[in-house]
């Protein structure tokens, strides 16, 4: 009989050996598990929804396979695998399908034993391997819990090897699943394969309310959805002055009291006025300009109306030509202008000479 410390994660795989290779590579599935896990055959015939029987840290165990079998020197991988024992025969379904009904008995045992000592723990699953030679109860609790009475009334009932299992807040919701304040299955009971470090620093610089019950998931603990946009944040916030800061704007004193990172926008405020200032112009950058996409078609028909508006331009810049008389006689040069000479005359007596 043994126990395992609290929010014990351990992987249900042995320790692989880093040495053997297999040519064939098949994902599984346990029972009531999220997470794939990868084991080495040298059948290559295993196909998607067939079941295989496995080896692990809780003895045998039976597995549904979730794809065909692949080669792994194909994609170049090296992955260490533990393998598989074999495909699963009828024999091997119908004791799988046995302990699930055993499972409900030695859940009522439990109980039974857990109200008669008085012991404060929440019992949540029962997991029989697939030869019965152990069984797993997995509970929750504050705090530790002294179970040696609990042991040896479950060992005289159930005759076989047991395994007491105490789990944290997370691993509870994991298990049991629940639908998230989004309106969607929890991520931890869909798709998450293990749990990620979360801080209130997250939702600072998301610039979320700090109000712990609705930053709070099903489990009591910090969402995990915080950690999935944080980065982007950080990088689009990068190189900003902090909230709070006093900085100078077109030779006027402002503090900067908000940013708006999906807006890149930030708000300046001073006892005058407020003026609202994009990112780029904060760091002293020019903002690029995007071109958007546009297809081979379109660039195509662009370019013609380019060529055309450049013709018309053309013409109407062009000098007119010279209209053609009419008659269609020749065009007489001008006549110089002839000088007349100047004529004076003079008297003398009755006689007129003129120069």
């Amino acid at each position: 009989m043994t126990t395992v410390e609290k929010n014990s994660c351990a992987c249900p795989l042995q320790q692989e050996d880093p040495d053997i290779h297999f040519p064939y590579s098949v994902a599984v599935r346990f029972r009531n598990g999220s997470r794939l896990y990868s084991f080495g055959t040298q059948d290559g015939t295993i196909k998607k929804g067939s079941y295989v029987v496995v080896e692990t840290e809780q003895g045998l165990e039976l597995a549904e396979v979730e794809a065909d079998a692949i080669d792994p020197a194909k994609y170049k991988l090296k992955m260490p695998q533990k393998e598989i024992l074999r495909v699963a025969s009828e024999k091997d379904v119908w004791m799988n399908d046995q302990n699930i009904a055993l499972e409900k008995e030695a859940l009522e045992v439990c109980r039974t034993g857990i109200a008669q000592f008085q012991l404060e723990m929440n019992l949540l699953n029962v997991q029989y391997n697939l030869d019965r030679t152990k069984v797993l109860f997995i509970y929750a609790a504050d705090q530790r819990v002294d179970f040696r009475e609990l042991l040896r009334f479950l060992g005289s009932k159930l005759h076989c090897r047991i395994e007491l299992r105490q789990i944290g807040d997370r691993d509870k919701a994991k298990m049991i699943g629940a639908i998230g304040v989004c309106g969607r299955e929890t991520c931890c009971s869909s798709f998450k394969d293990k749990f990620d470090v979360i801080s209130i620093n997250m939702a600072k610089n998301q610039n979320l309310a700090l109000n712990i019950d609705k930053l709070s998931g099903m489990c009591g603990k910090l969402m995990c959805c915080l950690k999935y946009e944080d980065d982007a944040y950080k990088m689009a916030s990068q190189s900003l002055p902090k909230i709070g800061s006093h900085i100078q704007w077109e030779g006027q004193d402002y503090r900067l009291s908000s940013i708006n990172v999906l807006r890149e926008e930030a708000r300046l405020d001073n006892r005058e006025s407020v003026v609202y200032v994009s990112f780029a112009e904060l760091r002293g950058e020019e903002k690029p300009v995007i071109e958007p996409k546009v297809s081979a078609v379109k660039k195509e028909v662009i370019k013609k109306e380019i060529v055309k508006k450049e013709t018309i331009k053309k013409e109407t810049s062009a000098p007119l030509p010279k209209k053609k008389e009419k008659g269609g006689l020749p065009k007489m040069k001008p006549q110089k202008e002839v000088t007349q000479k100047k004529v004076t005359t003079r008297s003398f007596g009755k006689k007129k000479v003129v120069q």
